[in-house]
């Protein structure tokens, strides 16, 4: 069993249907898949104009043509992850998923070819889909309460600005001690960072 690939039925299936897709057209949907996963990870492929043209052109019905595609891009996007090298992938494919020879040496040229910059891109990729894009700060100074006339307790507010899917806020209160306990924890994790260049 292969450790760097999860096996679904559903990409067996769609390894099932790329052995039955001509090979100099496989060629061509593998090379434009791996082009794309270099430059993108998260967005379509192919658009649904060149889709219907592919199903077409490769004979498929939309079912299959949408397992061959998610089945290809999941094995090079899971090979990326675990930077496997070209004789594993071979090996994993032919024994495991019973991949035709032609279809495999197909998978390892564009791999060969495509790898590097497809592994480069997913590093450069965030793991979160959340993240930081701005911080907006103001401290808030509490004079006086209903209950203590001279209770001075100083609070900082950060306001996150969130980017992801969709662009939102959240803000956060900090006391003095909180605020140091948060700054303490951000120099140890940049001492850390620095450490690993």
């Amino acid at each position: 069993m292969a450790s760097w690939i999860t096996i679904t039925p559903r990409i067996q299936l769609g390894l099932k249907i790329a052995n039955q897709v001509d090979n100099s057209k496989f060629r061509l949907l593998i090379n434009r898949i791996c082009q794309t996963l270099q430059s993108t990870v998260n967005t379509r492929i192919f658009s649904e104009e060149e889709e219907e043209k592919l199903l077409v052109s490769l004979d498929l019905n939309k079912d299959d043509l949408i397992c061959l595609l998610d089945a290809v891009t999941s094995i090079y996007k899971q090979a990326a992850c675990n930077i496997i090298k070209p004789q594993l992938m071979e090996s994993t494919l032919k024994d495991t998923f019973k991949v035709n020879d032609d279809k495999v040496q197909t998978f390892l040229n564009a791999w060969i070819t495509y790898g590097k910059g497809i592994i480069d891109n997913f590093r450069q990729m965030s793991i979160f889909p959340i993240q930081v894009k701005d911080i907006d700060w103001c401290l808030n100074i509490q004079a006086a309460s209903s209950t203590v006339k001279k209770d001075v307790r100083p609070m900082a507010l950060l306001q996150l600005n969130l980017t992801g899917e969709e662009e939102s806020k959240l803000t956060v209160e900090f006391d003095k001690k909180e605020l140091i306990d948060l700054y303490q924890n951000l120099e140890k994790m940049q001492s850390q960072l620095d450490s690993l260049k």
